[in-house]
């Protein structure tokens, strides 16, 4: 899912990022993802394509934490909806194959999130 929100730590770089949502981590309070700000068009296409490719699944909407509106999802496993692409799966075979995807992928603690927001996106617009 897309996720927008305002960030307060020391030094941060961008404090209103727009990230594919990819992991919670419960352990650390942290939630992860690729901060789509740090991507040119060029390589989110590039993204949207290797996510399409690898799931075959890209434009479905669904809503597992019932919010008010369906929202976009990559088809990762998770405890409600089982898939063979889990997230360790989809960092080692996304993330780490284009160092733009790495440098872009972030950690942002929990505590330091407002005004958190499922936000849409338009993938024709990316194609």
């Amino acid at each position: 899912m897309i996720l927008t929100f305002n960030y307060s730590e020391k030094n941060v770089k961008d404090p209103r990022p727009i990230l594919l949502f990819l992991h919670n981590n419960p352990k650390i309070n942290v939630l992860e993802g690729i901060n789509v700000n740090y991507l040119n068009p060029t390589k989110l296409k590039k993204l949207f394509s290797v996510i399409e490719f690898k799931k075959g699944k890209l434009e479905e909407e669904e809503n597992l934490v019932f919010l008010k509106e369906d929202y976009f999802r990559i088809q990762i496993s998770n405890p409600k909806k089982r898939s063979a692409m889990s997230t360790k799966r989809f960092y080692s075979d996304v993330i780490l194959a284009d160092k733009y995807f790495k440098q872009a992928y972030r950690s942002y603690k929990i505590k330091s999130l407002t005004s958190l927001q499922v936000s849409q996106i338009n993938t024709e617009f990316i194609r």
